[in-house]
């Protein structure tokens, strides 16, 4: 098993570096999907949801990331020490010219993000609350 893990301070404005780290990561360690803009859109939707519902005040605590791969399955989990995740089941609206205006400004991360890996789980270690995002390959 090859494995990466990073923690960073719960602050929005370190999202896009953690992701574009997790995703380079995948890339080198040769996850086809890695390849594809939505894998990133997913990774970071995931990073995004671990700062923004971490349930402490952004920069007073840390999302801890672990990303590791083995044989052909790449595991990834985001976690931050707030509290637990919940991941809806809901499905991406549809999309269209005649209803733009009847569509939500936000909740769409958990539906990409179900999209592009396997499984989707909540997770809790050490007191810590997250995902695991699961694809084979």
């Amino acid at each position: 098993m090859r494995e990466t893990s990073l923690t960073v301070p719960n602050r929005v404005e370190l999202v896009r570096p953690v992701a574009t780290f997790l995703v380079a990561v995948a890339r080198a360690l040769g996850v086809p999907a890695a390849q594809e803009p939505v894998f990133e859109v997913a990774v970071s939707e995931a990073v995004t949801n671990a700062v923004r519902h971490g349930g402490v005040p952004q920069g007073s605590a840390a999302i801890f990331c672990t990303l590791a791969i083995d044989d052909r399955s790449l595991r990834l989990q985001i976690l931050n020490e707030g509290g637990s995740v919940e991941l809806p089941d809901g499905a991406l609206p549809d999309l269209s010219r005649e209803r733009i205006d009847a569509l939500p400004a936000s909740g769409y991360g958990v539906p990409i993000i179900r999209r592009v890996f396997d499984r989707a789980t909540p997770v809790s270690a050490e007191g810590r609350n997250g995902v695991e995002l699961t694809l084979e390959f």
